[in-house]
């Protein structure tokens, strides 16, 4: 049973989809540093202000392997969707109001519940979509505009201003995508009608899925690591505090830019090279950089760092798109989710420990070795001759 999608996908249905799905990634992203920002504008300690973050984080962790079971039982991933979005929107609502310190972890539990379980259903969604041969230029173009929602969702802060009510209109921007994807219903083959598991089911699915997760996985430890650690690295290296602060900026701007590429790479000369060419410009990039620092030439690096490891995840969506149909694709999208945000929580302080462990080339080094290896790995597992699912 290990196929791919067969149904080609209409232009105007994929483009509502992406629509709608970039207006959801966007009011959760913007959401994000507003929060930080009014907790501390409060007096809230910095410790409490983290406990809230991994608040939010550890209710979504919990929640993507639910995302086959939930949505076949409420009707399909866009039923799910909705709903999801709709339990996002009524935490930011309740974000808007401004209150108590307690209430702010309980609409905070909803909004990682609400916002993760509409970005697996968004992936399985765009997965169903994307047609046979063609799936890598397809998730490609998808993750395009998500990752320009995602690094462009706090620049609308800029309007709105660094206030409570600012929480309403990214609930706004969120009820906007539920508008636009209205008319939408599930592609064939989205999640299956029933999900009934058993240990012989799952074996084949987990060998299978192991070089799709060890991507999403890497992927999300890699872009963990940048955000915590590169703007301190930054700062010792001799850029002002705001160049620092940028260089997230640029590594997703490259992250807009690679993913239609190298998806398209990975259509034409296989998933295995796109991943090989990945991990070796995260390594070149994790190594010149601090030697460019801070002359201008850093910033194309950097850009071509966050191209290279945001893409990580991309090649494993198209892997795990390759591999999956019906219900093992309904479990594949939900683990390479969860891989994805365990690669994140292991990010940020392992490479947050290793920048006081290691000085000096360690951290770099550290990272450009995690960055190959782990995609020369994934290269050669996804070589590995598929098992029937």
């Amino acid at each position: 049973m290990s196929i791919a999608t067969h149904a080609k996908p209409h232009t105007a249905s994929f483009a509502l989809f992406v629509g709608a799905a970039t207006c959801a990634f966007a009011g959760v992203w913007m959401a994000t540093p507003l929060a930080s920002v009014l907790l501390a504008q409060r007096g809230v300690e910095a410790a409490v202000i983290g406990l809230y973050a991994s608040v939010v984080w550890g209710a979504a962790l919990l929640a993507a392997p639910m995302t086959p079971w939930l949505a076949a039982r409420l009707g399909g991933a866009f039923a799910l969707h909705r709903i999801a979005a709709g339990l996002a929107s009524l935490a930011l609502a309740g974000l808007g109001a401004d209150p108590s310190l307690p209430l702010w972890f309980v609409f905070g539990g909803m909004l990682g519940v609400g916002s993760c379980l509409a970005w697996t259903t968004a992936d399985a969604i765009a997965a169903a979509m994307a047609p046979e041969g063609r799936e890598g230029a397809s998730l490609g173009l998808y993750q395009t505009f998500v990752s320009a929602a995602i690094g462009g969702g706090p620049a609308i802060l800029l309007l709105t201003g660094v206030v409570p009510q600012a929480f309403w209109a990214s609930a706004g921007i969120l009820l906007l995508g539920l508008v636009l994807g209205a008319a939408l219903r599930d592609p064939a083959g989205t999640v299956p009608t029933r999900m009934r598991l058993s240990l012989t089911r799952l074996r084949p699915v987990a060998f299978v899925m192991a070089a799709p997760a060890g991507a999403a996985a890497l992927c999300g430890a890699l872009e963990a690591a940048a955000g915590a650690v590169f703007p301190v690295q930054g700062l010792a290296l001799g850029m002002a505090a705001g160049a620092a602060a940028a260089i997230v900026v640029a590594s997703g701007f490259g992250n807009v830019l690679a993913q239609f590429p190298l998806g398209m790479m990975a259509d034409r000369w296989g998933t295995d090279r796109a991943l090989l060419l990945c991990g070796l410009v995260v390594a070149l990039a994790s190594l010149l950089w601090p030697v460019l620092a801070p002359a201008l030439p850093v910033w194309p690096v950097l850009a071509a760092w966050g191209g290279a490891a945001g893409a990580i995840y991309t090649l494993g969506m198209v892997r795990a798109v390759q591999r999956f149909a019906g219900p093992a694709r309904a479990l594949g999208m939900a683990g390479l989710n969860t891989a994805y945000l365990l690669g994140g929580a292991l990010g940020a302080p392992l490479a947050g420990g290793a920048l006081e462990a290691l000085p000096g080339w360690g951290l770099p080094a550290l990272i450009a070795l995690v960055g190959l290896g782990g995609c020369v790995a994934l290269a050669r597992a996804v070589r590995a001759a598929p098992v029937p699912i």
